[in-house]
């Protein structure tokens, strides 16, 4: 090579070497350069430094990738290494000091923020590990999911495909997945990869899981799971443990679940264990329960086989408490003790059992259980087995059935029960021979019951029992029933669907006997006794039927129209019920009760009859009942009426009554009251012995008010048309005692001041003490004293006093009647008054010595001023058209008397001619004053007045005129036509001068003028 060669080539060298040297010295702007246009064409914004930059080596420190207010990855250093290939670069190492990422779980798939776009498509082939070495020294992973946050720590180092080693560790406050609440999660894994198989072991923790109608507390699990290369078969075990766990249903102990499996996505087996410490539900309690089985799931079916074993399985006492009331829905029936004892055994067996079962369960299309060799054992020796066959449950065509089943022990019947069905719905046959079963004073015996399904129909029972036992507070001796029976699919037992004949030998309730009979019962719904899982029901009615027998000793007949009786709450009604016992009469139009433990109970409607030969009447009665055994006992009302042709009293209401029937004795008690007011008359109390057919009644009356809104002829008819506006209470007590042969009734009664109207006029202060000889006829003793504070027919008498007696037949006898009267007397002729008939009562009143001054201070006349005194009679009749007076008269005695007003009258008042006139007549006297009275009480009474030998009195003045009056002989005849009590103006205005003058006078001057004579023959009318 020539010089000017070498030169060119040394030149060329050195620009080369330059230039290299230039390129490597500006490696890392170039490289940055090269970074950050990808980054920019992916839309990764990121920060960080090249801290070294080599051949194979790339060293990033202060790396920041996304946003860097929330950076989706922060890392203090990433150092790769890489391999220059054919194919190009190769990455085959990555180590990283601390890192930090934000990862985020959408919709199934996770994210890493912008990093995900740096990261390479997936292939789509199978999953397996990269030839990659990795050596992270702390990776954090801030993960967020729907079900909430969790943070993950990851540290390792290794071939990703074979000898990696490192932990994962993982801590979740709180998550919400498939329904289920996690709390403080904790989980902390060793991670090895052998031969590119992946293993995970480690335990994992959580303080609660709470899913739908689960919980469970300090749940721990330990788990060992090894992978294959290509993660599709896979082996281990686990074992998880719970303090507690709690469903919706039970809630269990120390739980304790340990398996070893094996398989892929089609097969999976293993054997496994369920050990729990204890299991309560609201039913059933249970000490140890363990399961060993094995299992399998194929194809996202399941099956396990395996024993189960139950130790001191216990019902809840609610439970308890159900099975031994189980009798109770038969109380008061025959059968009665032998359902209660049984079930009360069956409750003391259901308190420590021990269940064992081969159990087989299946699952897919449909779900099967298979029980085989089974044993339930109580600690009381009860026990029931199943040998000799199976049951299977889940078939679409129904259980199956075979076997041999056998009961009894501890108190419970004997039993053994042969099961036979070729198939899963096929037809079931059988036999059960029962043991005869007594206790408590019932015994039951059964024929061999016979049983039988037709196919997919219920299953037929057929047997005939014979029951002996308590009934309703007495007992019944072989009750025959045949029983034919039906057994559905739904659990529902049916007893006797058509009528059925039954008899029995002897029937008796506390003292009543009833001889042996046939009665044929028939349903009233799908048949006589109906059992399903809600209770029994059913019931039966029964046609018009006659009972003989004893009551107490006394004959006893009980007739009914028909019965019915509903077994669901041991209820039933009897219509149109009658019974006689011995004299007694006891019925009801509708008696519905409820048969209870040791009796029955309930409610009566149309209640009536009459209790011996008492005159009373029972009626309407309705109420409630109940029968203890040994009592009958009736509270409620019902309606009284007196039993006479023509009732002397109304018909009463009688409350409160309190009806019992103790062997041969009824005792009743109860209020008597006016039943269209409400108001309380009196209290009663009966005393029966049916055997004698003897007794006695107390009628006690602690007062009776009578007020205007009640009145007399409420409580009696006797007193309408006679008197009426009572006012005043009445007291007493009275007695009624009867036998077979007659009735017998006293009383006293008495009152301190009643008020009345009475057809004579208004009575008040009546009062005394009546003595009944005979209450129910209304006849007293004689010498009865009523006194009286006034009565005033239009003219008061006060402080009478009236001896009298009650008379049969309604009638009153007066003995004597007097009363003070103006000075003088009012007397009562003896008389006997008639109030059972229409016939007229006539009372004849004598007045003697009524001084007249003292009859017009009784009504206030203070400007009149009278003197004399009369005598007279009034004789009165009272008849259905009511009072009046028949020739009554009142006859001044002799000497006169006179008529003086006192007050005092101005010419003001009445002129001067009616001014003189009145002081000329303002006092008058008169020889004899005839008073005559005809006519109704309550109508119009004429009453004829005649007075002469009138002359001017005392303080008059006189003149020309007057003196030549009173020289002629006056005579005055008045007849005044008024109401009875309008008499009373009628003589103010006559005794009233001032009246007087100013209706008279200018005729009788006119008058004069015209004619000699002064005096007519007769005066005019005076209104």
């Amino acid at each position: 090579m020539s010089d000017t060669g070498r030169r060119i080539a040394m030149a060329v060298s050195v620009l080369a070497l330059a230039a290299g040297g230039g390129l490597w010295l500006s490696r890392v702007p170039i490289a940055t350069r090269v970074i950050d246009k990808e980054l920019a064409a992916r839309g990764v914004p990121a920060r960080y430094h090249i801290a070294d930059l080599g051949l194979g080596r790339q060293r990033l420190t202060d790396v920041v990738i996304g946003d860097p207010a929330h950076p989706d990855l922060v890392a203090d250093w990433i150092e790769t290494q890489t391999d220059l290939t054919l194919a190009g670069p190769k990455l085959i190492a990555v180590r990283a000091g601390q890192v930090r990422v934000a990862a985020r779980l959408r919709d199934g798939k996770l994210s890493l923020g912008v990093i995900d776009r740096l990261l390479p498509a997936s292939s789509g082939g199978p999953m397996t590990l990269p030839v990659l070495d990795v050596d992270v020294g702390d990776a954090r992973i801030a993960l967020d999911t729907p079900y909430g946050a969790a943070a993950l720590r990851l540290s390792g180092r290794g071939r990703l495909n074979d000898g990696f080693r490192g932990r994962l560790a993982a801590d979740a406050p709180r998550l919400t997945l498939a329904g289920c609440r996690i709390g403080a999660l904790h989980a902390d894994m060793a991670l090895r990869v052998t031969a590119t198989s992946p293993r995970i072991a480690g335990p994992a923790r959580a303080a609660a899981i709470a899913c739908d109608g689960a919980a469970a507390q300090a749940v721990a699990g330990d788990l060992d799971l090894g992978l294959s290369p290509r993660f599709d078969r896979w082996f281990g075990r686990t074992q998880v443990t719970a303090a507690r766990v709690e469903t919706v249903a039970a809630t269990l102990r120390n739980v304790n679940l340990a398996t070893r499996f094996r398989g892929d996505a089609a097969r999976t087996t293993g054997i496994g264990t369920v050990m729990v410490d204890g299991v309560q539900t609201a039913a059933v309690t249970s000490g140890a329960t363990d399961w060993h089985g094995q299992w399998r799931l194929t194809n996202g079916r399941a099956t396990l086989a395996g024993r189960l074993v139950a130790q001191h399985v216990a019902l809840s006492a609610a439970g308890r408490r159900r099975i031994a009331t189980l009798g109770d829905s038969a109380a008061g029936l025959p059968v009665a003790p032998l359902l209660a004892g049984a079930a009360q055994d069956a409750a003391r067996a259901s308190r420590d059992l021990q269940l064992a079962a081969e159990l087989a369960l299946s699952t897919g299309d449909r779900t099967l259980l298979t029980v085989e060799r089974a044993a339930v054992t109580a600690a009381t020796g009860a026990h029931a087995t199943l040998d000799d066959g199976a049951v299977t449950i889940g078939h679409p065509a129904g259980v199956q059935l075979a076997g041999r089943v056998t009961l009894g022990g501890g108190g419970l019947p004997d039993a053994t029960i042969r099961l036979a069905q070729a198939a899963p719905g096929a037809a079931v046959s059988g036999t059960a021979q029962v043991a005869p079963y007594a206790r408590d004073g019932a015994a039951l015996t059964l024929t061999p019951v016979r049983f039988a399904t037709g196919g997919q129909g219920p299953t037929r029972i057929a047997t005939d029992a014979t029951l002996s036992g308590p009934l309703a507070g007495g007992r019944v001796e072989r009750l025959r029933i045949p029983i034919a029976a039906a057994w559905d699919r739904r659990g529902q037992l049916t007893v006797n669907r058509d009528c059925t004949p039954i008899g029995f030998e002897r029937l008796a309730i506390s003292s009543l006997m009833l001889d042996g009979g046939a009665l044929r019962l028939c349903p009233t719904g799908a048949a006589l006794v109906e059992v399903s899982r809600s209770g029994i029901k059913g019931g039966a009615r029964l046609g018009a039927t006659r009972l003989d027998g004893t009551l107490g000793g006394s004959a006893f007949r009980l007739d009914t129209g028909g019965a019915t009786l509903a077994l669901a709450d041991r209820g039933f009604v009897l219509t149109d019920v009658a019974t006689t016992i011995g004299t007694t009469r006891i019925a009801a139009t509708r008696l519905a009760g409820q048969i209870t433990g040791g009796g029955a109970q309930g409610t009566f409607a149309g209640g009536g009859g009459q209790i011996g030969t008492v005159p009373l009447l029972m009626s309407a009665g309705e109420g409630n009942w109940r029968f203890d055994g040994r009592r009958l006992v009736l509270d409620g009302a019902l309606r009284v009426a007196d039993t006479a042709a023509t009732p002397r009293l109304q018909p009463m209401a009688a409350r409160d009554i309190a009806f019992v029937l103790d062997g041969g004795t009824i005792r009743a008690t109860g209020q008597l009251v006016e039943p269209t007011t409400g108001t309380p008359v009196a209290r009663l109390a009966i005393d029966h012995r049916l055997s004698s057919g003897s007794g006695a009644a107390v009628l006690r009356v602690p007062g009776i008010t009578f007020t205007k809104g009640f009145q007399p002829e409420l409580l009696t008819r006797l007193t309408f048309g006679v008197i009426a506006d009572v006012s005043g209470t009445m007291r007493g007590e009275g007695q009624i005692r009867w036998t077979p042969q007659r009735v017998d009734s006293t009383g006293l009664f008495s009152t301190d001041a009643m008020n009345l109207a009475a057809a004579f006029g208004p009575v008040t202060g009546l009062a005394g003490t009546i003595r009944f000889t005979d209450l129910l006829g209304l006849v007293s003793a004689p010498d009865q004293v009523a006194t009286v504070t006034s009565i005033n027919p239009g003219i008061a008498v006060t402080d009478g006093r009236i001896v009298y007696r009650l008379l049969p037949d309604l009638k009153v006898q007066v003995q004597t009647a007097r009363w003070p009267f103006a000075g003088g007397t009012l007397t009562l002729d003896p008389t006997t008054l008639d109030f059972g008939s229409d016939a007229a009562r006539r009372m004849t009143f004598r007045v003697d010595g009524m001084d007249a001054g003292k009859f017009l201070q009784q009504f206030d006349f203070s400007n009149l001023n009278a003197t004399g005194t009369f005598d007279g009679v009034l004789p009165m009749i009272f008849d259905e058209q009511g009072g009046r007076i028949a020739d009554g008269r009142l006859t001044a005695r002799e000497g006169g008397g006179s008529i003086a007003y006192l007050g005092e009258l101005t010419e003001k008042d009445l002129g001067v001619w009616g001014n003189l006139a009145f002081q000329s007549l303002r006092s008058l006297t008169y020889r004899s004053l005839d008073v005559q009275m005809n006519g109704p009480l309550a109508g119009e009474m004429v009453t004829g007045v005649s007075f002469t030998g009138i002359k001017q009195g005392t303080g008059a003045k006189s003149n020309f005129l007057l003196r030549r009056l009173t020289r002629l002989p006056i005579r005055f005849n008045i007849t005044i036509r008024a109401p009875f009590r309008g008499l009373i103006d009628s003589a103010a205005s006559f005794y009233d001068p001032q009246r007087l003058v100013k209706r008279n006078l200018q005729a009788l001057v006119d008058e004069q003028n015209r004619k000699t004579g002064v005096q007519p023959p007769a005066s005019e009318n005076v209104p």
